[in-house]
């Protein structure tokens, strides 16, 4: 029960969202413009860095997220990763997730799911070793008559269980086939979870002469993210320094 209590606090604390945004504010000789419908800026120096929220809102569920691009107008090729960035809230330093760090979580919320479906397979196969079992009970009644003409009647109950082996099994088969396949279907979600971090998420990536490079980054929630807060990126691209600001608020909630 307490269990079962636990699990019903966390699926209610999951289903309280707010939706937050983040607005764009170009800082001197920056540049606004839209990117697929979300608003971005652009700094120009000697390299070009572009800068984006991921969507025009995001869930409480996540921490925010951005798309960073970066050209190389310079004469010679240069690094760029996830360690050239910084993320501040209200001027304080903000952490922000490496690719190793988000493919890690993936694995572990897959690991949490298969512990799951653990347990819960083992639910069913208790479940699938009862089907096998049918109670029976009811009452008699019995009468018997002499030759003299004397009569007695008998009255009496019974109640007993059945086992029934091959109903438990093919109860037992039926419950291992549904595990297999929720077990399946966790590996497929966390595969694919794992190629659009592999194709989305900024790694470690040389930028050559006239080249450009985009990826994902991802920061931690928000803290006190129901005030206004602001929101700096900083990007260092050789030396030099691309400051970028966003106001960040609550829009709604949901319950």
């Amino acid at each position: 029960m307490r269990i079962l209590l636990s699990l019903v606090f966390i699926i209610t604390i999951q289903g309280c969202a707010t939706t937050f945004q983040l607005e764009p504010l170009a800082l001197k000789g920056q540049q606004s413009v839209f990117q697929e419908g979300v608003g971005s800026i652009i700094s120009k120096k000697r390299s070009i860095v572009e800068i984006r929220p991921s969507s025009t809102t995001y869930s409480s569920e996540k921490g925010p997220s951005f798309v960073i691009t970066v050209f190389n107008r310079t004469d010679s090729p240069f690094n760029f990763s996830t360690e050239n960035v910084k993320v501040y809230v209200d001027d304080i330093r903000h952490r922000i997730f490496t690719y190793d760090e988000l493919a890690e979580g993936v694995k572990r919320q897959q690991a949490l799911a298969v512990i799951g479906a653990s347990l819960n397979a083992a639910a069913n196969s208790m479940n699938a070793a009862n089907a096998g079992y049918s109670y029976h009970s009811g009452t008699v009644n019995a009468y018997a008559y002499g030759n003299s003409g004397n009569s007695a009647h008998g009255y009496g109950s019974y109640s007993g269980y059945t086992y029934d082996a091959a109903a438990a099994q093919q109860a037992q088969t039926a419950a291992n086939a549904r595990t297999q396949a929720y077990i399946n279907a966790i590996r497929q979600r966390t595969e694919q979870s794992l190629n659009a971090l592999s194709s989305t998420m900024l790694k470690k990536t040389t930028i050559m002469p006239s080249g450009s490079h985009s990826g994902y980054i991802t920061s931690d929630k928000i803290p006190n993210s129901n005030q206004h807060r602001n929101v700096k990126i900083v990007v260092s691209v050789r030396g030099e320094k691309h400051e970028f600001l966003f106001k960040h608020s609550k829009i709604s909630s949901t319950n």
